[in-house]
């Protein structure tokens, strides 16, 4: 059966788009489609029929239909709550069960001529969908299931050219169908990963590679919206620069590991007396990759010298100079100006009664009873 060059072309769109892999919960409506674009059809149906169960669940494009007064048109779509009721007597899917032949077959062509007519007479399906004329193709989407595509038409046959054209595109649709299978199980699996390790000290970020936010909850949202000191970014799927840049350079380290992997340190972030520490998990294979994020009431002995005044940045601020680390360095670690600093050491200095930054850092250990800092 000799194709047109137009077939080529829409055979080449359809596969393209078969395989994308946007938008899972979608893969039916754009298979649907697309399968409408290439082989024109009053309905398309697809879905999968519980051969055990004897159960259909389907969907069908165009799904409503309204009449000229705006009403609901109850006879054409319950239709397809008939086909769903009644798949196991359909004389395509007898036809696929009997034979087991995997290609694309018409009614009219698995029938003899008074069972076609006797057909669409009697079948509440095809008489009330105007479904006289139809096609369809059949595979295994499990041990007892079967995924069902069906055209159909009410004027015209199907064509010997467009029966050939369904055929071809048979192995696509199984394997697009598997890949959508897989990913709805990966997807699941994330799901309950990411159900675990959810806790009121705890969170997951998922990121795609190029840095994009696949999923957050709110709890993540807040702490990186406290935690961080840059602006949001207007993409709601976007982390901010402080937390994107260091991302960026994790997986630059990853992808230069050799086989013996040096240990990843997390971020940590400190502020008002609390912790964030964010570890990267990378996953290459599925470029799906994890931020864990943990909360918790910071360590340091610093924050306690609230009791003598400082605010909780004066002694972020004094905790790194007793580190030996210049205003600069300070400023640097903390997202402030060398002038912010200096500023917050003067406070210091008066709270503390003394003068010089060494004499403050001596000061402080004592109060805090540090003798190894």
């Amino acid at each position: 059966m000799g194709f047109r060059e137009q077939d080529f072309a829409e055979v080449l769109d359809f596969v393209r788009d078969l395989y994308d892999q946007r938008g899972l919960e979608d893969f039916a409506d754009r298979t649907m489609g697309s399968l409408l674009r290439i082989i024109p059809a009053d309905r398309i149906i697809y879905g999968n029929f519980d051969i055990e169960r004897q159960a259909a669940r389907l969907s069908m494009q165009p799904s409503v239909v309204k009449d000229q007064d705006g009403t609901v048109d109850g006879a054409v779509n319950g239709a397809l709550s008939g086909l769903e009721r009644d798949f196991g007597t359909h004389p395509l899917y007898r036809y696929y069960l009997q034979t087991g032949d995997e290609c694309a077959h018409k009614t009219s062509r698995v029938m003899t001529k008074t069972q076609f007519q006797r057909y669409g007479q009697s079948d509440e399906f095809a008489r009330q969908l105007g479904a006289r004329f139809q096609m369809g193709i059949f595979f295994a989407a499990g041990p007892a299931v079967v995924t069902a595509v069906l055209l159909t038409r009410s004027r015209r046959d199907f064509s010997d050219r467009e029966c050939a054209l369904l055929s071809t595109l048979y192995p696509h649709l199984v394997q697009a169908f598997r890949n959508t299978a897989s990913l709805n199980r990966i997807c699941r699996d994330m799901d309950e990963l990411v159900e675990l390790l959810e806790g009121p000290t705890s969170s997951v970020i998922v990121l795609a590679g190029n840095g994009r936010v696949k999923r957050w909850t709110e709890q993540a949202r807040t702490w990186i919206a406290q935690y961080c000191r840059t602006p949001f970014p207007a993409e709601e799927n976007r982390l901010p620069d402080c937390f994107a840049d260091w991302y960026r350079r994790q997986l630059s380290r990853v992808a230069q590991e050799t086989l013996a992997r040096s240990p990843r340190d997390p971020l940590i972030v400190d502020k008002n007396g609390r912790q964030l520490a964010v570890q990267l998990v990378p996953d290459h294979f599925r470029d799906e990759h994890l931020l864990l994020l943990n909360e918790k009431r910071g360590d340091s002995p610093w924050s306690s010298l609230a009791e003598s005044g400082l605010t909780p940045r004066e002694s972020e601020v004094l905790a790194w100079v007793a580190k030996g680390k210049t205003n600069a360095e300070v400023g640097a670690i903390l997202q402030l100006s060398g002038r912010t600093v200096q500023k917050h050491l003067e406070h210091v200095y008066q709270k503390l009664g003394v003068e010089t930054r060494t004499t403050a850092t001596v000061r402080a250990l004592k109060m805090l009873d540090i003798s190894d800092h």
